[in-house]
């Protein structure tokens, strides 16, 4: 398995995009990333790394305008993956990805030379109106402010939080749903029918305000609503 994977470039309508990389350890959270993004004509992703040394290399290959930089990569904290890169590529504009909401946390990513900050917890709608930001050319304004950063932040997964709590079967279908299985093996997995599997994911994303089962699931993922297929396999294992 390649741990970094390289999309061509291109025009899309005549109109000059902007180069998108992400840099993320969860290979169904890239992929959801990347279909996110890529519904916005003004930008592409030329490509994906999964750890900090692999993000040096390829950004040499891609030469990308934007970084979407894990702040937990597996190989280095993501400060030091942003320090790297920006020293690599002085004009890249780093938008960081973390778990964590606290004036440290968003401090450190700034001062490592992160244009802003997006707690995964608020979700792609925060990270694209970030992209739209950078587009339209308006500067962060939040992102010398710590303190600022996680109250918006914050506000935002407040607000979130309060349409995220599932009943067990739709946890337990977005979960097995999040390991590849298609509808038909989900019903008969819950001994549930096809039908009821498809009620719930539509009740699901419009919970979540998506139209896409990937975008759903990276997600809920990120926000810990359910377990990774990895956490899933790891727990069975134990029973």
């Amino acid at each position: 398995m390649t741990i970094a994977t390289l999309f061509p470039s291109g025009i899309s309508s005549g109109v000059e995009q902007m180069k998108v990389m992400i840099v993320d350890d969860h290979e169904v959270v890239t992929e959801g990333l990347r279909t996110a993004i890529e519904r916005d004509e003004r930008f592409i992703v030329v490509g994906v790394a999964h750890t900090g040394g692999d993000a040096r290399a390829l950004a040499r290959r891609v030469l990308p305008d934007v970084v979407i930089l894990d702040m937990h990569l597996p190989d280095m904290p993501g400060d030091d993956a942003c320090r790297q890169l920006r020293v690599l590529l002085p004009r890249v504009t780093v938008i960081a990805l973390s778990a964590y909401l606290n004036e440290a946390a968003v401090r450190s990513a700034m001062e490592a030379g992160a244009w802003a900050y997006v707690t995964k917890s608020a979700g792609l709608p925060e990270l694209r109106a970030t992209l739209d930001r950078l587009w339209t050319g308006q500067p962060d304004g939040e992102s010398a402010n710590a303190p600022r950063i996680v109250k918006h932040l914050a506000g935002i997964v407040e607000r979130r939080s309060d349409s995220e709590t599932l009943t067990p079967q739709q946890a337990r279908v977005l979960e097995l749903l999040a390991q590849g299985l298609t509808y038909r093996k989900i019903a008969l997995k819950m001994m549930i029918s096809e039908s009821t599997v498809r009620f719930h994911i539509q009740k699901l994303k419009v919970k979540f305000g998506t139209d896409s089962k990937t975008e759903m699931i990276v997600q809920c993922l990120r926000r810990g609503v359910i377990s990774s297929p990895e956490e899933e396999a790891t727990a069975q294992s134990a029973r």
